[in-house]
This record gives C-alpha cells, structure tokens and sequence, in this order.
C-alpha cells in the first residue's frame, strides 16, 4: 500500500480509483458507465481487426466478410464478438439511461452531462446504423429504405412545423 502513495504514477491510480470518496447509496447500478468503457474498447479494438481484411467496395464489401468468416484464423469468432458486443452495448446503454432516469441524473449541477451523453448516445446510434449497412448484405439493403423513409417523415414534419 506504500508504494501507491509514493510511486507519481500510482498516486494518480490511487486517488482516482481507491480513495475516493462514495455515496452510501452506491449500488451496482452505477457499474454500467465502466462496463460501457470496457464495451467501446472491445469494439474498437474488435473494429480494427475487422478492417484490416474489409474491402470497402459495393462488389467486394460482401465477399471481404467472407473471406474474414472462412479465410482469416478465428475471423468467425472476432466478427461474431463484434457483432454481439454491439448488442451488449446498447443493452447496457439503455440500462444506464434507465439508471440516470432514475435517480435524476438529468438534473441540476448534472445537466452539462446528460446533454452530452445525449449526444454522445444519437452518435452512437449514427455509427451503428453504419455498421449494420457496412457488410452491404440483404439486412443492409433493407435497412436503408427503412432509415429513410423514417428521416423523409422527420424531415416532412420539420417542414410543416416551419410552415405553422
């Protein structure tokens, strides 16, 4: 325990992390922020590989994912990963929104927060509409009418409220 009082870098470590004071109210709710952290890593780390063998392309866009799923060693279970930690990281999202709803976290001094996990959350909503038309399959070619026609309603109904 000495050495993370002394040592520069520790101190850091454990003023952060070890001696920091706690509501007594703390509850296993208040896990989803780091379990969201561990998500994002293991996505981008995930995403990084997978690009590495993905082709961009229209023609060739489908046949790089096969390629990751046949050709690359254990490109089945990092593709596979990727996909089922995007699940898990909405699931988690939702659960941490649910959890901030809750308690009022969206409330004075914390409203800086919240409008910024808003937007971070409508970004993350963007970058995972792009990875589901990515491999550029038939879910991909039924997912895109399906975004805009609901952005063509968005954009109609923003057209009659500047109209009123």
């Amino acid at each position: 325990m000495r050495i993370l009082k002394t040592n520069p870098v520790l101190t850091i470590f454990n003023s952060y992390l070890v001696d920091s004071p706690q509501p007594s109210t703390i509850s296993y709710l208040w896990n989803f922020g780091s379990l969201l952290g561990l998500c994002l890593v293991a996505q981008i780390v995930t995403g990084i590989l997978l690009a590495m063998h993905y082709q961009g392309s229209a023609e060739a866009a489908f046949h790089s994912l096969e390629h990751i799923m046949r050709d690359v060693n254990d490109g089945w279970l990092l593709r596979m990963s990727h996909a089922n930690m995007a699940s898990f990281f909405f699931m988690a999202v939702y659960l941490h929104i649910s959890r901030g709803l809750y308690y009022g976290s969206y409330r004075s001094p914390r409203i800086g927060v919240w409008v910024i996990g808003t937007i971070i959350f409508f970004l993350m909503m963007a970058t995972a509409f792009l990875g589901y038309v990515l491999p550029y399959g038939q879910m991909s070619l039924w997912g895109m009418p399906y975004y805009y026609i609901k952005n063509k309603n968005l954009r109609e109904k923003r057209m009659d409220i500047e109209n009123f």
